[in-house]
């Protein structure tokens, strides 16, 4: 089979795999749509770390092609979708239930091969179903929305929640539109860049700022909440001055949530305000437990995935996706990637 693998940070080749006989557990899936994320963009550039010559990708839809002999959970020619990481099933946090903590974990495109190939091996156990109403480009989204559900959930939205996102980036705005399925009742978004403003506003954002042409951009959105603050607010922009931001933003008892992707020591954090505003702030990472519901969602189509695909591409031009992606060329936002001619 053709892949793409990454030789070195920011090379990649496209060459001809051998691919290894299956296990009785495991799925060959022929490879349809598959993302390229952040987290894609990191290890291509040698900030995170991954196994020597690595197929990258991690977001992908692919139909069964090939089934081990125990597989039992799918079949030839089914249409699904994959968790981009799995626990080891071996440690402390695999044996109690939360392999999203696993110390060791299977991570597509870093400690194993991912999807930026024809074909890709994987155990049954992290494949899930989907439907024909659900196309590729849809499919491939399953694991941003999983992702955006966990850390909504964390966030203890309630209906008539006001919320405050900063950072209009492809996770963002999935989160946007999932604050609007919740019942938030005037959701927000902060970023530096109209186009992805825009797409904000059309996918139902109350309101949008760019903090770029406004200095006190601070000072005129609390504003709209009579200078009280947001009940929630979202950094999915993974850096430190968003969130400092979002803790400016905040309400007195809200809640913050750091849901962008970031390794960054927080210089500036005012401890004074988590005492005076009893201001709770949550992590998040990955999607595990919320796939199901992200197929349902996608499946009913209440969260739309297309607009927020600016590019796409054959695998023969994956050097070319990851070059868009990585210097953020013609105001890419998210590009995909078609891993079969056919």
């Amino acid at each position: 089979m053709k892949a793409s693998i990454l030789r070195e940070a920011k090379k990649l080749d496209i060459i001809d795999v051998t691919l290894p006989a299956l296990k009785p557990n495991e799925v060959l899936v022929k490879v349809g749509c598959a993302g390229i994320c952040g987290t894609d963009v990191s290890v291509y550039r040698g900030i995170y770390s991954a196994k020597e010559n690595v197929i990258l990708g991690h977001e992908y839809d692919g139909t069964v092609a090939e089934v081990g002999e125990e597989v039992s959970k799918v079949k030839v020619g089914d249409h699904i979708a994959s968790q981009a990481s799995w626990g080891c099933g071996k440690c402390y946090w695999c044996y109690d239930g939360m392999p999203s903590y696993c110390e060791k974990p299977n991570m597509l495109g870093r400690t194993i091969d991912g999807s930026l190939a024809e074909f890709i091996i994987v155990p049954e156990n992290v494949l899930l179903k989907t439907s024909e109403e659900v196309n590729p480009i849809e499919a491939q989204g399953v694991v941003g929305v999983a992702t955006a559900l966990r850390a909504l959930h964390r966030s203890g939205l309630k209906i008539g929640d006001s919320v405050l996102l900063i950072g209009p980036g492809y996770s963002g705005l999935i989160m946007q539109q999932l604050c609007k399925l919740a019942g938030a009742k005037d959701v927000g978004m902060v970023g530096t860049r109209d186009s992805r403003l825009k797409i904000a506003k059309d996918l139902g954002a109350d309101f949008t700022w760019n903090n770029k042409e406004d200095p006190d951009w601070e000072k005129n959105v609390l504003e709209r909440t009579d200078n009280v603050g947001f009940d929630i607010c979202i950094e999915s922009s993974g850096t430190v001055p968003a969130l400092l931001s979002a803790v400016r933003m905040v309400k007195k008892g809200g809640t913050i949530v750091q849901f962008g992707t970031s390794f960054n020591n927080i210089d500036g954090l005012p401890q004074k305000d988590f005492y005076i505003k009893e201001i709770s702030m949550v992590g998040s990472k990955g999607g595990y437990g919320f796939y199901p519901k992200a197929i349902e969602i996608l499946e009913q189509k209440k969260v739309k995935i297309e607009p927020l695909i600016t590019h796409q591409f054959p695998l023969s031009e994956v050097a070319r996706a990851f070059e868009v992606m990585d210097k953020r060329l013609d105001n890419v936002l998210r590009a995909v990637i078609f891993c079969n001619e056919d």
